[in-house]
C-alpha cells in the first residue's frame, strides 16, 4: 500500500530541510557576540539583574530574522535587489522589529519611549535579515536548495 502524502506536507519537509541546512552555518557563539556588541548600553546596565532573559529574546529574534532573509533569498536569485526582496516581506520584517522593541523596552526600560532603542532595534534585525538572506543566496547559486 502506498503513503499518501499532500502538497503540505511535502512543503512543509521541503521547507524544514531548507531551514535546517541554512542554520548550520549559524553559531550562537556569533549571534551572541554580536548581541553583546550591539548593545552594550542594555547588558552594560543590566549585567546585575541577570540579561540571559534578553539575551534568549535577542538570540531568538535573531535566527527568526536570518531565516525570514534565507527564505525571500530565492527572489535576490532570480535577479530582484535587496531593497526589493525586503519590500516583499515587508509586515513580517516591521513586525519582528517592533516584538523585539517591545520585548526588550518592556523588559529593561519600564515602558519607556526610546527612539534610538528602536533604531538599534531596526539595525539589529536589519543585520541578521541581510545575513540570512546573503547565505540563501548563496545556497541558491550553489544549486543547493
Amino acid at each position: 500500500m502506498n503513503v499518501i502524502t499532500t502538497f503540505e506536507d511535502r512543503r512543509r519537509k521541503k521547507q524544514w530541510n531548507f531551514e535546517r541546512q541554512v542554520l548550520r552555518k549559524l553559531s550562537l557563539s556569533k549571534i551572541r557576540g554580536y548581541i553583546h556588541m550591539h548593545f552594550p548600553s542594555v547588558f552594560e546596565k543590566h549585567q546585575k539583574l541577570g540579561s540571559s532573559f534578553a539575551e534568549d529574546a535577542c538570540i531568538d529574534f535573531a535566527i527568526d530574522a536570518y531565516l525570514l532573509g534565507a527564505e525571500f533569498s530565492r527572489f535576490g536569485y532570480y535577479g530582484e535587489t535587496e531593497v526589493l526582496v525586503r519590500r516583499r516581506c515587508q509586515e513580517e520584517y516591521n513586525e519582528q522589529i517592533n516584538h523585539l522593541y517591545d520585548q526588550l523596552s518592556g523588559w529593561l526600560f519600564k515602558y519607556e519611549q526610546d527612539d534610538h532603542f528602536f533604531a538599534l532595534c531596526e539595525s539589529f534585525i536589519l543585520f541578521w535579515w541581510e545575513k540570512g538572506f546573503q547565505e540563501g543566496e548563496k545556497r541558491y547559486r550553489m544549486k543547493l536548495n
